[in-house]
């Protein structure tokens, strides 16, 4: 399993897709092996709200989620995109409960959102990764937010299908 991050969450608005995208934890900014996985508007609505720590007068359905794993003395353990079949990804979400393990199979954006919000770690199966990431230089290293914003528009460029085995 390798540790990853989210490098960066590309909201569109449908038809549009939204994107998330992982990056491993030991990975520099200037070369980076990036996982790109396609999720709906609602989950990359989710992701977003958690990453900025918005905070929200009623609980979302991941808020709810993680209330209930709290409520129910669990723990998420880790979050683990563990397969890939064409373009659909599949992760397990590891609870720990009473010195219990369960594993629960969840889809990623779900599991994102839940992760995020309950700062839980995400890791990419060492296969998957190896099979449905790809390199991408950075091009303006010094100025992030620049060199995110070329990242982006590379991203609207690309397709789930352009990563699929032919």
């Amino acid at each position: 399993m390798v540790p990853v991050m989210i490098e960066t969450l590309v909201v569109g608005i449908p038809p549009s897709p939204s994107v998330v995208v992982l990056r491993p934890l030991d990975d520099t900014m200037s070369s980076a092996r990036v996982l790109p996985i396609w999720i709906g508007p609602t989950e990359a609505a989710s992701i977003g709200i958690a990453l900025e720590g918005q905070p929200r007068v009623r609980p979302m359905t991941h808020d709810f989620l993680a209330s209930i794993i709290e409520a129910l003395h669990a723990d998420i353990e880790r979050v683990v995109i563990d397969r890939v079949e064409g373009s659909t990804f599949f992760a397990t979400v590891t609870l720990g409960q009473s010195g219990e393990t369960i594993a629960v199979d969840a889809r990623p954006s779900d599991s994102i959102a839940l992760a995020v919000r309950t700062k839980s770690p995400l890791f990419v199966d060492e296969d998957v990764l190896n099979s449905s990431s790809f390199p991408y230089l950075f091009s303006n290293t010094t100025n992030r937010e620049a060199a995110m914003k070329d990242f982006r528009g590379f991203l609207d460029s690309i397709t789930p299908e352009d990563f699929q085995e032919h």
